[in-house]
């Protein structure tokens, strides 16, 4: 993905260009070709949502013998009328999750599900209509989560697991000092639908976010420029396609209002803070898409930003040693990095079989797989911090079994709660 950028809010209509009109506007087809895939997702969530619920009721009528269907509660037989209210409340979330959907998608230029596409016209006019992957799929219900971690009252317990020791280390180490004629410049890698990078920049630091994925960046799009607010909030139920661990129906359709907070009000409070210290340069908040190392490899960024704040992020690498590297050319002499996660490694491949004769048979072997998860180097953490000392970094502060969950349902029967590390780093001045 090419390096575009978009501001954080949108103070002028005349001046705001969504991250998909940016694309649109690029003569890059295979960039275009990706984000209309990531569009039929986000168009398609209420059919594959619906889809997912008949065929599980099918297969349920189908798989038990009729011996057993008898002992079924009445709101999982079909035809009764509790399971007709059951399947109404359903259908209700269902509407709720494509409405925001849809106000996102209208909001940042696209069409929405209410829209026939000339690509969906073509499609039928073939007799065939284009459906996602399960992948992307995936990724619509993953952005609903991220919605309310970032963005609900409910995600505050989370978000301060999280981001407060990031926000508490960034008001250590970085001040902001009244003489100076430009505050810190800090860089958010992985920064999703925006908050943390957001509270950074209502804090008085002039940030860039920077995220990868196209179904995070158009929710970070229509959040962050205005697309809703307290006064106008979205109802959502991002664990509607949840089956495992329920406690009972009504848990997956709840419905959760997003935003607790409004973005354009954050992006006020930074504005002032930096007016009250006469700062010549106002700091600037921006959103930077694509690849990290892609980007901040470039020597164009090279020795040009304060801080890079890794929040959930180091475990994305594939190498480690790319990224750490890339962090250390980014940063000034004197620049650090505060890191805050787990090492899940997202990137972790198969293992290698006794009768994988050679690396290339391994790679023959799941030649399926995307090449990242076959050279993916998973390191424990004490590896990780040999790698900063040996790239050049000095460690300045380190807090290890730091428990947090992520995207976590407070309604599930199971929950995830991650060990995490604390640590910053920096670069050494130049003697």
């Amino acid at each position: 993905m090419e390096h575009h950028q978009e501001n954080g809010v949108n103070n002028n209509e005349e001046e705001y260009t969504s991250i998909a009109t940016q694309t649109k506007m690029s003569d890059d087809d295979d960039e275009n070709a990706h984000l209309e895939e990531v569009c039929d997702s986000f168009r398609q969530y209420a059919t594959f949502a619906r889809c997912d619920r008949a065929g599980r009721a099918h297969r349920l009528l189908t798989s038990l013998p009729q011996s057993q269907l008898e002992f079924l509660p009445q709101s999982m037989k079909p035809g009764t009328s509790e399971a007709m209210e059951r399947e109404k409340e359903m259908q209700k979330a269902e509407i709720r999750n494509q409405f925001f959907i849809d106000s996102m998608l209208r909001h940042v230029g696209m069409p929405n599900s209410q829209d026939i596409t000339q690509q969906e016209k073509h499609s039928m006019k073939k007799g065939k209509k284009k459906w996602s992957s399960d992948d992307n799929m995936s990724k619509v219900s993953s952005v609903l989560k991220s919605l309310v971690r970032d963005w609900s009252e409910e995600g505050a317990a989370e978000r301060s697991q999280s981001y407060q020791p990031i926000l508490d280390g960034v008001e250590k180490y970085l001040s902001l000092d009244g003489s100076m004629n430009h505050p810190p410049r800090l860089v958010v890698p992985g920064a999703g639908v925006g908050r943390l990078a957001l509270e950074l920049y209502a804090r008085g630091y002039e940030v860039q976010g920077n995220e990868f994925s196209f179904h995070m960046l158009l929710a970070s799009d229509f959040i962050l420029n205005g697309g809703c607010s307290p006064e106008r909030p979205f109802a959502i139920s991002p664990w509607l396609t949840e089956t495992r661990n329920v406690r009972c129906a009504a848990d997956r359709a709840r419905g959760i209002l997003v935003p607790d907070v409004d973005p354009v009000s954050l992006i006020m409070g930074g504005s002032a803070k930096a007016s009250s210290r006469d700062q010549h340069e106002p700091p600037e908040f921006s959103m930077a898409a694509g690849e990290f190392v892609s980007i901040y490899s470039n020597p164009k960024e090279h020795g040009k930003w304060d801080a890079v704040i890794s929040c959930f992020f180091l475990d994305t690498a594939h190498s480690i040693i790319k990224y750490m590297k890339t962090i250390y050319d980014m940063l000034k002499d004197d620049g650090i990095m505060i890191n805050f996660g787990p090492l899940l490694y997202h990137w972790s491949g198969p293992p290698m079989r006794p009768n994988d004769k050679s690396v290339d048979d391994y790679h023959k072997r799941n030649s399926g797989l995307d090449n990242r998860y076959l050279s993916s180097v998973d390191m424990s953490w004490d590896d990780v911090k040999d790698v900063m000392t040996n790239v050049g970094f000095v460690l300045e502060e380190e807090r290890l079994g730091i428990p947090a969950r992520y995207t976590s349902d407070s309604t599930s029967m199971m929950a995830t709660e991650y060990n995490c590390v604390y640590c910053v780093v920096r670069k050494p001045a130049k003697k």
